[in-house]
């Protein structure tokens, strides 16, 4: 059993916070602001500071400096969109006809070709028709994540200086959510910092339970070490935020192929697939955040923070009801929740239990004597050995998640929360479905044999759709405030996206070779391009029995799958491997090995580290393992079980 307090200092600018923020030079020594860069830095302060999300910039996509108007909003979705896509047809067709001829030019036609100037020509034109676009203003949702931000600024000052990360990193929350700790985006990232769940999973429990996602403070940690891998695979601050967004294995990719690891060489100049708008202005988006966030006054007036809370941290020593343990200190579970993020719906209807181990924080101005005392209050027979049971439920056609609810007594966001369905509630047929069990668990004290958890995976499931459904007056959830990015956010396929944090390259070259990684097996490549592996082994001149070595580069042949669905495939796959992996294991943090003589990667991953050599592999992605030589530094994560 742990209890103790905790304080967090007040929450103001101090004047040494204000003092690193305005500091220019000190930003310029990790976050450079290239010259040709500037005009797109201006461009996001004037979404962060001059429109609000009730109006937003009709703009070229490419060239974000050209706003042909600002387009207000009603607050109408459907009428909303049809206004966007009516101003983006206009200014497409004018620019189509400014293409073709520019004599006899009306008022609005004149004003558009002058927003490019008289020198620009058709054929930029012509592109510039094709990438008119909408960004939705900021400075509302910005100034709200201002006061935000209070909560947990001195926190995550804190913890980036622990692991000496430039200050300015605190700022990235505004781009990512405006310190919005509800906030979750349309591919699944959620909370302030905007994990999507395959990344959080590293470094943070994601499951039906618990999501520290949520979490404010857990996440933050989370984010520093997903920060600092990045900068150790891309050498560079501007690569190692780019790539929070867009993956480590894609901006080294970029830096391969552009022979740069210039930040704006790359933004201007890199056409990879997925590197769509939200990553190549993300960057420029972050040292708009950076600038307005030095000088909120001067674009917002007189900002109120809020007070950061001060806390005393109770662990659970066994598996309690969240009621019990609320009575015990004498409060409601609803003054608990928004203090306890992490902690899922299940857990708050009493479907669940607070699990065993879990630190809860109670706002210590509303604790009443000793933690250690109240927590001893709670019954024994409240107390448990494990978590309630689950039953499970197989979809078949006609099944909708509200008729599943009715027919087992739930409520639909029990079961949404549960198996974290998307907000159209989509369900498949032969999917598996995890359902809360009420009746008498085991206690703690019991001496019958512990209920046995029956884990089942849905990863990956593929198969028909059941009835989706539009979300019912009973999922009890607020509206969760969109991303700051807004419209920025979702330009990666969800493949690229799930494996943000992995380094490696599982791309098709455009000679058709691929390099080979960890865990992957001639086998492997024959399955996903439906060939038999003895083809793959005839046309690179490779014997039977002679494995694949990691880090080679082979042919293959796409005369039956195209390279696009080989990629699809290969990366379900390890993004299956890495999910599995991270259900039941955490990346605490990282050491150092210097290689002494008679190491091998297979003696480091099996036997003195134990792990795999994919992952080892992921924090060393240009290793050799032919050439491992005493006297290499080898960086090596270390690992907790969840």
């Amino acid at each position: 059993m742990k209890s103790y307090f905790v304080s967090v200092s007040a929450p103001v600018f101090t004047g040494l916070w204000l003092a690193l923020l305005s500091t220019a030079s000190l930003a310029e020594a990790h976050f450079p602001r290239p010259a040709e860069l500037q005009p797109d830095i201006d461009f996001w302060v004037r979404v962060y500071t001059e429109v609000d999300t009730r109006s937003g910039f009709i703009h070229d996509a490419d060239q974000v400096t050209v706003v042909y108007e600002t387009l207000p909003l009603k607050g109408d979705y459907h009428g909303d969109r049809k206004a966007m896509r009516a101003a983006r047809s206009r200014y497409a067709k004018i620019l189509r006809r400014l293409a073709r001829d520019r004599n006899n030019l009306s008022a609005e036609e004149q004003r558009v070709l002058d927003l490019w100037g008289p020198a620009t020509g058709n054929k930029r034109l012509l592109e510039a028709a094709r990438s008119v676009r909408f960004q939705r203003g900021q400075s509302d949702r910005f100034r709200r994540g201002l006061a935000r931000s209070g909560q947990w600024n001195t926190y995550i000052d804190s913890v980036l200086s622990e692991r000496e990360l430039p200050w300015e990193l605190a700022i990235l929350p505004h781009v990512e959510s405006s310190f919005n700790p509800s906030a979750y985006s349309r591919v699944g990232a959620a909370g302030i910092w905007q994990f999507t769940r395959s990344t959080g999973r590293r470094y943070l429990t994601v499951d039906y339970v618990v999501d520290e996602r949520m979490d404010p403070f857990a996440a933050t940690v989370a984010a520093a070490q997903l920060l600092e891998h990045n900068y150790q695979l891309t050498g560079t601050w501007p690569l190692a935020l780019t790539a929070y967004n867009h993956g480590a294995s894609s901006m080294r990719r970029a830096t391969r192929q552009l022979g740069t690891t210039d930040i704006a060489r790359i933004v201007r100049n890199y056409k990879g697939r997925a590197f769509g708008f939200a990553s190549r202005n993300f960057y420029v988006s972050f040292l708009a955040a950076l600038e307005v966030s030095s000088d909120p006054e001067r674009y917002f007036g007189v900002v109120d923070l809020a007070s950061p809370v001060q806390y005393a941290e109770v662990e659970m020593p066994a598996y309690v009801p969240v009621g019990a343990f609320a009575r015990a200190f004498d409060v409601a579970p609803d003054f608990l929740r928004p203090h306890n993020r992490a902690l899922l719906e299940p857990i708050w209807r009493g479907k669940k239990r607070v699990p065993k181990g879990f630190t809860l924080r109670v706002p210590r101005d509303a604790v009443n004597g000793e933690p250690d005392v109240l927590l001893a209050a709670i019954p024994e027979e409240l107390r448990f050995e494990e978590q309630t049971p689950d039953i499970f439920h197989t979809v078949v056609r006609g099944d909708t998640v509200s008729e599943i609810a009715h027919r087992y007594g739930h409520s639909i966001r029990d079961i949404v929360a549960m198996n974290g369905l998307n907000r159209r509630y989509q369900i498949r047929i032969g999917q598996v479905l995890r359902l809360p069990q009420e009746g008498e668990p085991q206690l703690a004290s019991a001496s019958t044999p512990p209920v046995r958890l029956v884990k089942v995976s849905t990863a990956g499931a593929q198969g028909e759709l059941a009835d989706a459904e539009t979300p019912a007056a009973d999922t009890g959830a607020a509206q969760a405030e969109q991303t700051v990015l807004g419209s920025m956010a979702g330009d990666q396929p969800v493949a690229e996206i799930q494996l943000l944090a992995d380094p490696s390259d599982y791309t098709v070259a455009s000679n058709h070779t691929i390099e080979v990684q960890a865990s992957e097996t001639l086998g492997h490549y024959a399955e996903w391009l439906d060939l038999r592996a003895s083809h793959l082994r005839r046309i690179n001149g490779r014997r039977y029995g002679r494995p694949v070595v990691i880090g080679q580069r082979l042919k293959l042949d796409f005369s039956h799958v195209a390279p696009e669905e080989f990629e699809r495939r290969r990366i379900a796959y390890q993004k299956n491997l890495q999910q599995s992996f991270f259900m039941g294991w955490h990346i605490r943090s990282t050491r150092r090995h210097l290689v002494a003589e008679g190491d091998s990667l297979w003696e480091l991953t099996h036997k003195k580290y134990r792990i795999p050599l994919w992952l080892l592999r992921q924090y060393n992605p240009d290793l050799d393992p032919d050439r491992l030589r005493p006297g290499m530094e080898i960086v090596v994560p270390e690992l907790a079980e969840v």
